[in-house]
């Protein structure tokens, strides 16, 4: 049953993916009023434009599950707007008139490469990760006119964990698939080349890499395959600790050998090398492992040359102006809340308290459920989907949990009047008007863009 007196609270949540939803959806059933400001057309975050388009089943139930909650009656779904350019965070906190506004802003800046001034060669000679995968999944349409980037032969990628075997996949599979059809005159569409993996393909051509004239690419990583964070440990012992190392080391080669791709452990980015203002080669500092800690072999380096290098170690949400940060994470009241520092009317859930991107990074709300994945289906070539799937189940019982929590803040507010409502109706509506938003199903289905797999389905 609806509490009328609920109804007459309005809150504010910054993002409307995974957590943003799950909030919003929550406090909507609870009677609560609910505006979702989110920076992009549509609310998916990294589910549509972080992974690679081959992840259809994974995008398809978690977007349709997003859509389910917000195009709730008591969400307004405000998109194109970005908290601190288009409105003032200090103005939406203290003069909209929200009882509390919910950080829930998802992670889409690249974490810096550690090489100094390597910033220089973006987009010639140095591609994030974040770019790199919205040309991806965009490319194909037609009427993309974002960047176009060209993986090369021997590309270096900087990285560890499930994202960044996504972008050597990635890497290999555009590589293979340009040369053979090319030299070969054989067409292999993305989701067979996932699916099966190069060296099964080209087996069964009888072709090797290096009849392509290729050498293939190179993944480096400053701990071991055994330290990749593919595999969580049941529990603290050491034989869980153990058996979660050799896994994440067999599902590492796995991958490497699958798709074709060097690995090269212990090592760090310390330093570039250019030539003509071209960037060359890679220095890496050797490392070793004493406990657990990275720790540098001195003097001992070794250098990659590349024509192309790619980081791919992690993403940080956006700093807002006016909100404290200790580093990348924001500020919070104690350890273990949801109020920011200094505010007693704004909260942050999911990736925005921990300030990590990564998925496979955002450890600190709760156990990964990774567990049944690689004992029961390590063969199977949807890990990364049933993972992340199981992954978000988990964050959703977490923003639960919080969101409890900030409803006891919300009820013990002081009850808007009429005005105040009216004037965030307002001011939400001039936005949506702004740039032709009617209804949440219509935008939704005019900003969806073009898939690939309805492409080839109909060539």
């Amino acid at each position: 049953m609806i509490d009328n007196k609920s109804k007459r609270h309005y809150i504010a949540i910054i993002g409307g993916s995974i957590s943003g939803s799950e909030a919003a959806f929550i406090l909507a059933e609870k009677g609560y009023r609910v505006v979702v400001f989110e920076m992009n057309d549509l609310p998916y975050g990294k589910i549509e434009d972080g992974l690679p388009n081959w992840h259809i089943n994974l995008r398809n139930k978690q977007e349709k599950n997003i859509d389910l909650k917000l195009n709730h009656p008591n969400v307004r779904y405000v998109p194109d707007v970005r908290i601190g350019k288009d409105i003032n965070f200090d103005d939406l906190v203290n003069n909209w008139g929200f009882t509390v506004v919910i950080l829930a802003n998802g992670a889409w800046k690249d974490r810096a490469l550690p090489i100094s001034n390597i910033d220089k060669f973006i987009d010639h000679g140095l591609i994030y990760q974040n770019s790199l995968l919205h040309w991806f999944n965009h490319k194909h349409e037609p009427d993309y006119n974002g960047i176009q980037y060209k993986i090369k032969d021997g590309t270096v990628v900087i990285g560890g964990g499930l994202a960044s075997l996504d972008v050597m996949k990635l890497g290999m599979i555009e590589m293979v698939q340009m040369e053979l059809s090319k030299q070969k005159g054989i067409d292999i569409d993305l989701f067979t080349f996932e699916k099966k993996g190069i060296l099964k393909i080209l087996d069964g051509y009888g072709i090797s890499l290096s009849d392509l004239g290729l050498k293939g690419m190179t993944l480096v990583y400053r701990r071991t395959a055994f330290d990749m964070p593919l595999k969580t440990p049941r529990d603290d012992s050491e034989e869980s600790i153990q058996k979660a190392r050799e896994v994440s080391n067999r599902l590492l080669h796995k991958y490497a050998s699958n798709f074709i791709f060097e690995f090269v452990p212990l090592g760090s980015p310390i330093e570039k090398i250019e030539e003509n203002g071209k960037l060359q080669a890679v220095v890496f500092q050797k490392n070793e492992l004493v406990g657990g800690k990275i720790l540098p072999l001195k003097g001992e380096t070794f250098t990659l040359k590349t024509p192309l290098l790619i980081s791919s170690i992690g993403s940080l949400p956006d700093r807002i102006t006016g909100l404290p940060y200790d580093g990348s994470t924001l500020e919070m009241k104690n350890m273990n809340g949801y109020m920011v520092k200094g505010f007693t009317n704004v909260f942050a859930i999911g990736n925005a308290v921990t300030g990590r991107g990564n998925i496979q990074e955002s450890k600190a709300h709760g156990t990964m459920m990774t567990n049944k994945i690689i004992d029961h289906h390590l063969e199977k070539e949807d890990l990364f989907e049933e993972w992340l799937v199981n992954y978000n189940e988990n964050l959703k019982s977490v923003v639960q949990e919080q969101i409890e929590e900030i409803d006891k803040e919300i009820k013990s507010k002081e009850i808007m009047p009429d005005e105040i409502i009216e004037g965030i109706l307002d001011k939400s509506e001039a936005l949506q008007k702004k740039i032709g938003y009617t209804t949440y199903e219509k935008w939704i289905k005019f900003k969806t863009p073009i898939r690939l797999e309805d492409i080839l389905k109909n060539n």
